[in-house]
């Protein structure tokens, strides 16, 4: 006797649940009915339904067939319905995959850290004059938009007060403070505004001229 699977049992479960299963065959099911609660519940869906017509059975008799062709569109309906519901199940695994790896790349970006600001740029620069002569030094402290400048005037220039002027590369020229030498020294400080790239800080006497200068790096 051949033995009974699932795929067997669901082909002629409709002629089982209308009662027109041969012998044999019909003793084939049962015995996976005995093992498969799977098969049991199939085969009792549609007992059901095949009883449920019982009742429902027209004065006339129905052509041949009938029967068995309602069976097979009720078989074919439940299986499009699990089929929608598989499709609709794994389209929603799918975007939960989607949405999970979205949130996990939200939460890493969040994550990210902050870059650090740069530390203030120091440099200290000499004064030199048209002779090549130190004058003095300008320490310089950048600060984000800020450009802190401590002029010292150390000797070589005559008593007086002297303009100091900031070249700019795309500002041109720009008076920014007077310095007051005396016995060959002085001393200024201010705070400009910082510009990138590099800059000359000037002094000059009443007259326009250039007596020294300085190369800053911003």
């Amino acid at each position: 006797m051949h033995a009974f699977g699932c795929p067997d049992v669901r082909e002629v479960a409709p002629d089982f649940a209308l009662g027109i299963l041969d012998g044999e065959a019909r003793a084939d099911v049962l015995l996976h009915l005995d093992e498969c609660a799977t098969c049991q519940r199939y085969v009792a869906e549609l007992s059901e339904t095949a009883d449920a017509m019982v009742l429902l059975a027209p004065e006339a008799e129905p052509p041949p067939g009938f029967e068995r062709r309602t069976l097979e569109r009720i078989v074919e309906s439940s299986r499009r319905r699990r089929w929608r519901m598989t499709k609709v199940a794994a389209v929603a695994a799918a975007a939960a995959a989607i949405l999970s790896v979205v949130t996990v790349r939200i939460v890493d970006e969040s994550r990210t850290p902050t870059a650090s600001v740069a530390a203030p740029a120091r440099q200290t620069v000499a004064m030199v004059g048209d002779n090549g002569q130190k004058v003095g030094t300008v320490d310089v402290n950048t600060s984000g938009t800020a450009m802190t400048l401590d002029l010292s005037i150390a000797y070589s220039l005559e008593n007086g007060d002297y303009r100091i002027w900031l070249t700019r590369p795309a500002g041109g020229d720009q008076p920014i403070g007077t310095v007051h030498v005396s016995g060959g020294y002085g001393t200024w400080s201010d705070t400009v505004l910082a510009t990138a790239g590099t800059a000359q800080l000037s002094l000059r006497d009443p007259d326009g001229r250039k007596l020294c200068s300085a190369t800053l790096t911003v």
